[in-house]
């Protein structure tokens, strides 16, 4: 059995509607395997998960302010990057992954809206996709831990900040 583990900030309203909009007409697959998010902690990064959520709790309420800008497209895949300021994800990070031999690695926040592994983007579904996408703001309040089995959707096992802990 194959179990994949991550800490996500799951796109609140109203944001997700139209990226999601984009997620299900563009990458239809990745759409039903995972809600429009931004990665915090991947599972290689994480030993301990009970560990991980005990910060959570310690830590409540943090929130996580990031701008995106225009897509990207990198061959099959196609994101939405972070612009300015990262520092309250970084923060989150460090506090989180603090107390290994070394500094976590560096992360750059971002949207996915095709994935790479199960998804493709054409020139034109890449205009489309520029045309209808304009940068915004968010404020996270929450952070998801999640867990997907053998390739199955990705299920919340916990909450933690605004609306859990």
């Amino acid at each position: 059995m194959s179990v994949r583990r991550q800490a996500t900030l799951y796109l609140p309203p109203p944001h997700d509607a139209a990226i999601e909009a984009l997620r299900s007409r563009f990458n239809p697959r990745q759409f039903g395997l995972i809600r429009a998010h931004v990665t915090l902690c991947r599972g290689d990064e994480v030993a301990d998960w009970d560990a991980l959520s005990g910060r959570l709790r310690d830590l409540g309420e943090s929130d996580v302010a990031l701008t995106f800008g225009a897509p990207v497209r990198d061959g099959p895949l196609v994101y939405l990057p972070t612009t300015g300021d990262c520092r309250s994800f970084d923060a989150l990070r460090l506090a989180l992954l603090a107390g290994g031999d070394s500094l976590p690695r560096r992360h750059d926040p971002h949207i996915t809206l095709v994935h790479p592994r199960n998804g493709s983007c054409s020139a034109a579904d890449f205009a489309e996709i520029s045309r209808r996408c304009q940068p915004f703001s968010v404020l996270f309040r929450t952070v998801t831990l999640i867990e997907q089995v053998d390739g199955s959707r990705w299920k919340d096992l916990a909450h933690f900040g605004a609306s859990g802990g």
